[in-house]
């Protein structure tokens, strides 16, 4: 098989309808909130079901494509909610094929984290047995024996990129996303380093994005960032998240690679919540140009290439478990203070 198959485009079809509220208005990655029954506030509660889990059902489809195809066409991956028309013009109408309820795109502050513990959240998650199907089918094509043995799943917003709906005079690039019918320009800021750290990761890893992020809106900054596909090989989007109390997590054994071979970087643990040992957080990034986390990063990610299990290699280095264990409810806190 050819590498082509190992860059095949993603037609990433497969989770049910969520309730519709502001949060996932949002083309970017939405906030996490905790329900309350593990001592938090559900936002826009009188919507949210707190017994519904989203479910993958359907199939995938996966498209293999030579690397002249991709030259051609940037952006022929069709989504369960979107139609991504070729030449990166993209248009969503009504995500989930509902009556339009918001023609404004909802952004999130940063301050909206602060009180948001992710090691408590982890600590509250249900077992993912309890929340998708047994047997499911995988959303990626077969490694090839070209590909690279382990996997690096990576973050797109606050992990890779910032982006914002706010002008601002230091964007690296701009685009246009159509949302309901309204256009909307995307101001995007790179992390420092980041052109280094995908050239060095490249010929390391098999690399995927797995972001939270509506693919209206990633499909078109991957464009830019990789526009020949040839460091990030499969793009996920937030269809391809669970979907647990109004919270989108990222279930790696989705992607069907043997999970003693996977990592994942994410500014928020708590999105890779199901499978912690496999998880390397990261500090988020919005603007500070100071920033050396992407290359402070590369000698760990290095020393895990080949291998034989990088969980404990993992474990060790950031002790995610014990901070997990120690977390404790919001509300313990208000009672220490």
């Amino acid at each position: 098989m050819s590498d082509a198959n190992c860059e095949a485009a993603l037609d990433c079809k497969g989770y049910a309808k969520e309730p519709i509220h502001h949060e996932t208005q949002t083309i970017f990655s939405p906030a996490f909130h905790l329900s309350r029954s593990a001592g938090g506030e559900v936002a826009d509660s009188d919507t949210q079901d707190s017994s519904k889990t989203v479910f993958p059902s359907g199939h995938n489809t996966v498209n293999s494509c030579s690397d002249a195809d991709y030259g051609a066409n940037l952006s022929s991956e069709v989504s369960a909610i979107y139609l991504a028309m070729k030449n990166s013009k993209l248009e969503c109408v009504d995500e989930y094929g509902q009556d339009s309820v918001s023609t404004n795109v909802y952004e999130e502050d940063a301050e909206d984290f602060d009180d948001f513990d992710p090691f408590y959240f982890i600590q509250t998650l249900p077992d993912l047995s309890s929340v998708v199907p047994m047997f499911r089918p995988n959303l990626l094509p077969k490694q090839t024996r070209s590909c690279p043995s382990t996997t690096l799943v990576l973050d797109l917003d606050e992990t890779l990129v910032h982006s914002t709906l706010e002008p601002c005079d230091d964007a690296d690039f701009t685009f246009h996303v159509d949302f309901n019918h309204q256009k909307h320009t995307v101001y995007v800021r790179c992390r420092p380093h980041l052109k280094d750290f995908m050239e060095k990761i490249a010929s390391l890893f098999e690399i995927i994005i797995f972001t939270a992020s509506q693919s209206i809106y990633a499909e078109q900054l991957l464009n830019v960032l990789d526009p020949k596909r040839k460091v990030f090989r499969h793009r996920v989007f937030r269809e391809s998240c669970v979907f647990v109390e109004g919270n989108y997590l990222k279930d790696l054994s989705v992607l069907g690679r043997d999970l003693a071979h996977v990592i994942i970087i994410d500014n928020s643990p708590q999105a890779f919540g199901f499978q912690v040992d496999n998880g390397i957080p990261i500090e988020s990034w919005f603007d500070d140009r100071s920033d050396q986390e992407l290359l402070s990063l590369l000698p760990f990610l290095e020393s895990l290439v080949g291998a034989q299990d990088v969980r404990p290699l993992i474990a060790r280095k950031f002790n995610l478990r014990e901070k997990i264990a120690a977390a404790v409810p919001p509300t313990m806190k208000e009672n220490c203070l």
